[in-house]
C-alpha cells in the first residue's frame, strides 16, 4: 500500500510539473504570436501613415496655424541674437563659443475646453537627426514662456529661446501639447 502511494505521489507531482512546462511553453509561444501581429501592425501603420490627412496637417510654415489636440500653434517671427537683454538689466549670452540664440515668436492658443498649461520645454528644434532643446538660461518671465495655463478660447504669445551653431539654418519647430508630447506637430522656420 505504502508503494502505491508513493507512486500516486510522484505521478500526482509529475502531472503537476508536467502541465507547469506545457503552460510556459504555450505562454512563450502566444507571446511570438503576439509580438508577430504587433510588428506586422505597426508595419501596416507606417505604410499609411504617410498617406492619411491627418499626418499631412502635422506639418506648418511659418506665419501658417497648426492645430495639434486641441492646441493650435503659429510661428509669428524667427530671430538671432548675440545678447538677450531683460527688464531687470540682465543680459544672458551664448555659454558656447561659436554659438547665438535663435529666438522663435510662438502664438498658443487652446481650442479645447479645459485650461491648458504650456512652457518652453513644450518645443524643440530638429534639425535632421539632432533636437536642440530650449534654453535654461532665460528665467524672466514677460516675453518668454514660463509654465503658465491659458483657459479655453484664449491664446498666449511668447518667444522660445535656442542656442544654436551660428552657421546652422534649416530648422523644424516640434511642438506638443503636453509634458509627455502624446501629441506632436512640426512647423518650418524657413
Amino acid at each position: 500500500m505504502k508503494k502505491i502511494f508513493k507512486i500516486g505521489c510522484l505521478g500526482f507531482i509529475a502531472l503537476i510539473v508536467l502541465i507547469i512546462v506545457i503552460g510556459i511553453f504555450a505562454k512563450d509561444k502566444d507571446s511570438s504570436n503576439d509580438t508577430t501581429s504587433k510588428s506586422n501592425t505597426t508595419a501596416n501603420s507606417v505604410e499609411t501613415k504617410g498617406t492619411s490627412k491627418e499626418d499631412a496637417k502635422k506639418l506648418a510654415k511659418k506665419g501658417e496655424e497648426l492645430q495639434v489636440g486641441d492646441v493650435v500653434f503659429k510661428v509669428n517671427k524667427v530671430t538671432t541674437t548675440k545678447e538677450i537683454k531683460d527688464g531687470n538689466y540682465l543680459s544672458y549670452s551664448p555659454s558656447a563659443d561659436g554659438s547665438i540664440f535663435l529666438v522663435v515668436n510662438v502664438t498658443v492658443k487652446n481650442a479645447g475646453k479645459k485650461m491648458i498649461t504650456t512652457d518652453s520645454s513644450y518645443f524643440q528644434l530638429l534639425k535632421d537627426e539632432v533636437t536642440y532643446n530650449p534654453s535654461t538660461l532665460i528665467t524672466t518671465s514677460g516675453d518668454y514662456f514660463l509654465y503658465e495655463g491659458i483657459n479655453p478660447g484664449l491664446a498666449q504669445t511668447g518667444n522660445v529661446v535656442f542656442e544654436i551653431p551660428e552657421d546652422m539654418t534649416g530648422f523644424l519647430l516640434n511642438v506638443q501639447t503636453g509634458f509627455w508630447g502624446t501629441e506632436q506637430g512640426q512647423i518650418e522656420l524657413k
